[in-house]
């Protein structure tokens, strides 16, 4: 099983470097506490978790806009069983989530907001 990890780490680029790093250190632990209640057998896809440098430096040099970020995105859960989306400010979200979650509609992928 393979699974994505939708969570917020920028807000559309307004949150400070370490807001994100933050956000994202938070997703990689509600990944690793899914896995272990779950099943050890799932992999979760966490954007910003191992992969957080890499875009970070794209995204600083320009190489990559937010919006290609999210077709690169949006091609991973192509290949992910379904979505699960990190929504801890009362189940409220938008932007990079909302983009992921409507993609994830339009392919019929199973979606788990929390």
């Amino acid at each position: 099983m393979f699974w994505y990890l939708s969570h917020i780490i920028s807000d559309g680029g307004k949150l400070s470097l370490t807001e994100q790093k933050k956000n994202c250190a938070e997703a990689v632990r509600i990944a690793k506490q899914i896995k272990k209640a779950v099943t050890p057998d799932i992999d979760i896809y966490v954007p910003g978790g191992q992969t957080e440098q890499f875009v970070r430096i794209a995204y600083a040099k320009k190489y990559l806009t937010i919006k290609q970020i999210l077709d690169i995105d949006c091609g991973i859960i192509d290949n992910c069983e379904g979505l699960l989306i990190y929504a801890p400010e009362g189940g409220k979200f938008g932007g990079g989530r909302l983009v992921e979650c409507d993609y994830a509609f339009q392919k019929n992928k199973p979606i788990c907001i929390f």
